[in-house]
């Protein structure tokens, strides 16, 4: 059916009354308007004015000024424009063209229509579309909750196959440096008269040790940040110091792995604001993979410096992490910031790793908004540039600086007296036995009832300080804290409490301050922040 035969040779008006009679016959809607800009209409059934909530003609004119364009939703009508268009270039055509959009009628809902047209010549009013519509919302709604449905179960199968591929991984990845701290405990068992071997022995038992804390620290990790659970901090903080922090780290490991560990630092002098911790945690992240990947002989460089400073009293720096190691494949790259991701399993590489260190610093650095990029190929290098903005901290009176608080070195540690608390035995064993070869005197109790008794039994001054367990039977410690701080007398207010807890999170943190304790130290536990927190805090402690 070309354009020319449409009608054949009769006038419009001849057949217009057999044409509207037809119209209102069928069912949906029906029009035709006019080919050429602005597509005016010549004729709509009373369906169509259904369709657009309309009550009467005049309405629908009102809503649509009377034209195709006018019937369309703005933001489809281009896409309806280039069908016109296709249309009118080829007229000889006599399949019904076939579009969906969307309408807004005249009580604001919108709708999704399904229009079935075709180009066609009439006597007298010319190049015109007469064109058959429906309401297809519902049906739309249909498809699109089982594409959604679709898609949701695409995104679960990919995610069980991601996990367990990863639970495959890290079983292995875990069951390794457990295997060897099980083994070479064992042989330094037979060999405790033997001092080179046994220092070797638990040398290594150390290694796999540390090794298994990274896994389980960065599975944490990525749990907090997955369900929301990463609070950052805003304190005030000497950025070269937190860098040199990162550095002095990783120094030894460097050495012993024969890598040139370079830093250049050029730092403002200015004290910022900004989550230390996490900051740590990005750096080191970085220079772990650095040395990680980097062969005996290489060179790893840590590089940081100010960018600019805004007249808002904010600070850019810069921090550059380089290698000469093994470098990345493009292909891995381009989703080596996702969970889970590694370029090669532990077993091809030697190192253990979840693959979640890149994607937690992503995540921590997106939540400070900061950014990173990466330069890398395969077999020369990687470069990561990190980029973070800071407020520089402005202090209104030099002069109510607190004091330096004096450290205490380890010899004068004789005489001060800690009350260590904790339910397990282990646990108390292992710190009481590093305390008191650091010089401190050591009671120990195994709850946190136990603990306010021996406090309230002891005159005040008799504690310089307490590490409180968090969870424990039958009082935990916060609650044990609580009761040493409401007891009247004079140290029960200033006696310092320092949380030692398996409880890592933030919450965690933030629930033994607001318990009343003065620190929170996370298990297991680094001996030279522990000692370094006693220390401050004896020191620090008011005279009663």
């Amino acid at each position: 059916m070309g354009r020319n035969n449409f009608l054949g040779k009769k006038y419009l008006y001849e057949v217009l009354p057999m044409l509207k009679w037809v119209a209102e016959q069928v069912p949906g809607g029906f029009f035709v308007y006019s080919a050429k800009e602005p597509y005016e209409l010549f004729y709509a059934n009373s369906e169509v004015l259904n369709i657009y909530a309309c009550d009467n003609l005049d309405e629908f004119k009102e809503l649509t000024g009377y034209t195709f364009q006018g019937m369309v939703h703005p933001d489809d009508f281009a896409a309806i424009q280039e069908s016109i268009e296709e249309q009118i270039a080829d007229p000889e055509n006599d399949h019904l063209d076939h579009v969906e959009y969307r309408i807004t009628r005249k009580d604001g809902e919108i709708r999704w229509i399904d229009d079935y047209g075709h180009f066609a010549t009439f006597p007298e009013h010319g190049d015109a579309f007469y064109v058959f519509i429906s309401d297809i919302t519902e049906r739309r709604q249909i498809q699109e909750e089982k594409l959604r449905m679709e898609m949701e179960l695409e995104k679960e199968r990919q995610a069980n196959e991601i996990k367990a591929a990863f639970l495959f991984n890290i079983s292995h990845d875990i069951l390794t440096p457990l295997n060897a701290i099980m083994g070479f405990t064992d042989l330094a068992r037979r060999h405790l008269n033997e001092p080179e071997l046994l220092k070797n022995y638990l040398a290594k038992v150390d290694e796999s040790s540390r090794q298994m804390l990274n896994l389980v620290n960065d599975l944490l990790d990525m749990s907090k940040i997955t369900y929301g659970k990463t609070q950052l901090r805003n304190e005030v903080c000497d950025l070269e110091e937190q860098v040199l922090v990162v550095v002095h780290a990783f120094k030894q490991r460097a050495a012993e792995k024969n890598i040139s560990f370079e830093s250049v630092i050029n730092l403002p002098r200015e004290m910022v604001y900004t989550d230390d911790v996490n900051f740590r945690k990005i750096l080191s992240s970085l220079v772990d993979n650095a040395i990680k990947f980097t062969p005996p002989g290489g060179h790893v460089k840590l590089t940081a410096k100010k960018k600019k400073v805004s007249d808002a009293g904010y600070l850019r720096c810069e921090f550059i992490v380089s290698d000469d190691g093994a470098g990345m494949a493009p292909e891995f790259m381009r989703r080596m910031y996702e969970t889970f991701e590694r370029e090669e399993t532990s077993t091809k590489t030697g190192h253990i790793s979840a693959g979640l260190g890149l994607a937690i610093t992503k995540k921590l650095l997106d939540a400070m908004g900061g950014s990173i990029e990466a330069v890398s190929e395969k077999g020369k290098g990687t470069t990561f540039t990190v980029g973070l903005p800071f407020k520089i901290y402005r202090e209104e009176n030099e002069e109510t600086k607190d004091a330096p608080i004096e450290k205490i070195n380890a010899e004068d540690n004789y005489g001060h007296r800690i009350l260590l608390v904790d339910d397990i035995e282990l646990n108390r064993m292992l710190a009481e036995t590093i305390l008191e070869e650091s010089g401190f005197s050591v009671e120990t109790v195994a709850d946190g009832v136990e603990a306010v008794e021996v406090f309230v039994k002891h005159p005040p001054g008799y504690y310089d300080l307490v590490l409180m367990d968090i969870q424990m039977p039958i009082m935990n410690g916060y609650e044990a804290t609580r009761a040493i701080r409401a007891l009247d007398r004079p140290d029960a207010k200033v006696l310092p409490i320092i949380a030692l807890s398996a409880n890592s999170r933030d919450e965690d943190k933030r629930m033994s301050m607001e318990s009343g304790m003065n620190y929170h130290i996370a298990k297991p536990f680094d001996v030279v922040q522990l000692i370094a927190a006693v220390n401050k805090y004896i020191a620090a402690r008011k005279d009663i």
